[in-house]
């Protein structure tokens, strides 16, 4: 009987030894992958910042005007054409 239940006892102790064990370890995987996204997350706020600053007029102007040989046209070549939303009858819009 006593045998027993000290068989029973180090089998409950090696159980929990082991649960609180992968607990831990569980735990650094966690924070690892944590420490991860947030580092991606930093990265990618990092790259729109780039794209945003890259993408912007003051930068695609000289960059345009030097390899597409294109310019900023002056108001008075600038038309704008308004356009009419309305439809002569019997015209379908998806056309």
């Amino acid at each position: 009987m006593v045998a027993l239940t000290l068989f029973g006892f180090v089998l409950v102790a090696t159980s929990v030894i082991w649960r609180r064990t992968f607990g831990l370890s569980q735990s650094r995987i966690l924070q690892q992958l944590e420490r991860q996204r947030l580092d991606l997350s930093a990265q990618r706020a990092q790259l729109q910042r780039d794209i945003r600053d890259v993408s912007s007029r003051d930068k695609l102007t000289p960059l345009v005007e030097q390899r597409l040989h294109l310019r900023m046209p002056s108001d008075s070549q600038v038309i704008v054409i308004e356009r009419k939303d309305t439809l002569p009858p019997g015209r379908d819009a998806s056309r």
